[in-house]
């Protein structure tokens, strides 16, 4: 589950705007609103930097380090690499609702995907042994969710834990640089938080 830390009518726009009047000062506005998330990244792969599992080996459970965390695919548990799989992404699209038609053996079901709004930013872990680690037990159950849950609590893990840990203090950066988005582009921006 990704979580949104404020909510501003118009950033799409104005930021569209913005990349008309001035594209380089634009970039810099996205590495402004990267860098304040920045905070969220760090707390994030330090939460998984080691764990205290029964032979000692840094994963959160030993089997992890094997790597059949999804069946017919090698994935293991790197801390390296789980770590660089967090990131901050900046300006996710909004979609709009569709639908998608199915055909199960002689019957069609219709699977509806909701809109999403648009993100001015997003963490997201993009390491499959990082998003199992995090997620793990929200559709599912059994033996590696037990245990997993035992040692480690319940999913969310990692991410949703480090945005409301650093919350207050992403949402007052990205506020100043809301701020200079406005004056750039002379536009009243709604904002409202969460």
């Amino acid at each position: 589950m990704r979580q949104q830390i404020l909510e501003v009518e118009g950033i799409q726009e104005a930021l569209a705007e913005l990349n008309k009047i001035d594209p380089k000062y634009r970039r810099q506005v996205t590495k402004r609103i990267k860098n304040s998330g920045q905070i969220i990244i760090n707390e994030a792969r330090s939460m998984v930097a080691h764990f205290d599992n029964s032979k000692g080996t840094g994963e959160p459970l030993s089997g992890m380090r094997r790597g059949n965390l999804i069946k017919g695919r090698e994935t293991s548990w790197r801390t390296d690499q789980v770590q660089k799989g967090y990131k901050i992404k900046v300006g996710v699209r909004a979609t709009r609702e569709r639908y998608v038609d199915f055909n199960k053996g002689g019957y069609t079901e219709q699977v509806v995907f909701g809109s999403k709004p648009y993100k001015l930013m997003v963490v997201q872990s993009t390491d499959p042994a990082g998003v199992i680690y995090d997620h793990a037990g929200r559709n599912t159950d059994g033996l590696f969710v037990t245990n997993l849950t035992k040692e480690e609590g319940g999913q969310p893990r990692v991410i949703d834990t480090a945005v409301e840990k650093n919350k207050p203090a992403v949402q007052k950066d990205v506020e100043l640089v809301i701020d200079d988005v406005e004056k750039m582009t002379n536009r009243n921006l709604k904002r409202r938080t969460r």
